[in-house]
């Protein structure tokens, strides 16, 4: 499943890395993930404060109603084998992989990686880009992407015939709340296209509950509003006490071709 990401050729696994016929050799990490990330940049993805901040954040499980309707949904279409596709820290992935026989957790940040594998002891933690992911064509029959960029040709040639494709992005009014402290003029979030080449719409639902979110600067964080939005605008969630929060989800379920 795994490939060299130098040379292409198959990784195979031995007692403490994984090696391919060219002799390129990757260190099995002590907990358990391997970095086969080719960014030189000493720093990539989340930093260890953001993630420490994430997994504050996502941990309270405001967000689970959400992950329970994307386990429902791996149930429902028999997923075996998982690739989580920019997992971060592993909140969802954990779950997961109680749900299907293999599961694979892939993200840049190697300070994410680190501590979801620390968590998650079930999964296989890699660290790289999803958009030129280290396993050969056909690997999984099943992806879960949670605000992240799409990469539908690379999850094209990852998925098997047929597989199937979670997307989970913002619905229209999710943290709306939010945008009206922060603008004078809040916005909805614009749906994203429905047509991919390599595959076809299944289903497409838009999950939303309202929460009293206590903690509405970490939530900001998690958003790209906090780099889009004025400083003197920020300073408003920082003072806020807690407030009431539209949390809302569109998912879509894709079919490859």
């Amino acid at each position: 499943m795994l490939i060299c990401p130098k040379c292409k050729e198959p990784l195979v696994k031995q007692e403490k890395c994984f090696v391919c016929s060219n002799h390129h050799v990757y260190d099995i990490a002590r907990q358990s993930y391997v970095n086969l990330s080719m960014k030189q940049k000493k720093h990539s993805g989340d930093n260890a404060l953001m993630v420490k901040a994430r997994s504050s954040f996502l941990e309270s499980d405001v967000y689970d109603f959400m992950r329970q309707f994307v386990c429902q949904q791996l149930s429902i279409y028999e997923i075996k084998t998982l690739l989580d596709a920019g997992c971060g820290q592993g909140y969802y992935t954990k779950a997961f992989s109680q749900i299907v026989q293999s599961c694979v957790g892939i993200d840049l940040s190697k300070e994410a990686i680190l501590y979801a594998s620390k968590q998650d002891k079930k999964t296989q933690y890699i660290v790289s880009s999803f958009f030129d992911a280290p396993f050969t064509d056909s690997s999984f029959d099943g992806i879960v992407s949670i605000f992240v960029p799409q990469a539908a040709d690379e999850f094209a040639r990852l998925l098997q015939e047929k597989g199937i494709w979670i997307e989970v992005g913002p619905g229209p009014k999710h943290c709306l709340e939010l945008k009206e402290v922060l603008y004078q003029t809040p916005y909805l979030n614009l749906m994203s296209s429905k047509e991919l080449s390599n595959f076809e719409l299944v289903k497409e639902t838009i999950l939303s509950q309202k929460k009293w979110i206590k903690d509405c600067w970490s939530l900001l964080e998690m958003t790209p509003y906090r780099y889009k939005t004025h400083p003197k605008a920020l300073e408003k969630v920082k003072e806020l006490q807690g407030m009431d929060v539209t949390l809302e989800f569109l998912i879509r379920i894709w079919r490859k071709k």
